[in-house]
């Protein structure tokens, strides 16, 4: 099992390098680049880079060979390197996590992830990452999803924070309100006569 603390030196560190030569979001791009490269073919990149059953050499080569086609910035190849041959690589997710987290920092960036049962026409999509900085204060990064199942309306996950604007969570909190009696329907059968 990782390290968080390890992860988080590690990615202190990279981003320490990147505060210097202005490139902490390219690293992060980087970074994030070769993640996804190695979850290509269900993971099997990965698990041979991290596996110590195969020699270090061998190991060390194939991750050469990768980053020569990828030409990363050679701050994150050296990194890498430096993971593999310290027998850390396989803390590259908690380290890439941490190095995000710390990059948005500096940045006065949130992430967000939006879900709506249909897709947002980019106005839409501009309204609520403009609601969203307003709300945090910051930059806000939205990943927009669709979840046929909200029926309507949309829900916002910033950190840990949500915002549930939802039909299916309106509907949900009605039919609490019914089960517990909560309604005066009495009252607003009265209102409308």
């Amino acid at each position: 099992m990782a390290d968080g603390s390890v992860a988080r030196r590690y990615a202190r560190a990279l981003v320490h390098l990147g505060e210097e030569s202005d490139t902490v979001d390219t690293l992060s791009s980087d970074l994030a680049s070769f993640s996804s490269v190695l979850d290509l073919s269900d993971g099997q990149l990965r698990a041979a880079l991290d596996n110590p059953g195969i020699p270090i050499a061998e190991r060390r080569n194939v991750l050469d060979a990768v980053l020569a086609r990828m030409k990363m910035h050679a701050y994150v190849a050296n990194f890498l390197r430096l993971l593999m041959d310290n027998g850390r690589f396989g803390e590259l997710p908690g380290i890439r996590t941490s190095y995000q987290s710390m990059a948005d920092d500096l940045a006065n960036r949130v992430r967000a992830t939006v879900t709506s049962a249909r897709p947002l026409d980019e106005a839409g999509a501009a309204r609520v990452r403009e609601s969203l900085a307003t709300a945090t204060g910051k930059s806000v990064t939205v990943t927009f999803e669709v979840d046929p199942d909200l029926i309507g309306g949309m829900i916002a996950r910033v950190g840990d924070t949500v915002y549930d604007a939802s039909v299916r969570a309106r509907l949900a909190a009605m039919q609490q309100a019914l089960t517990r009696g909560n309604l005066d329907l009495a009252g607003d059968a009265g209102d409308a006569g």
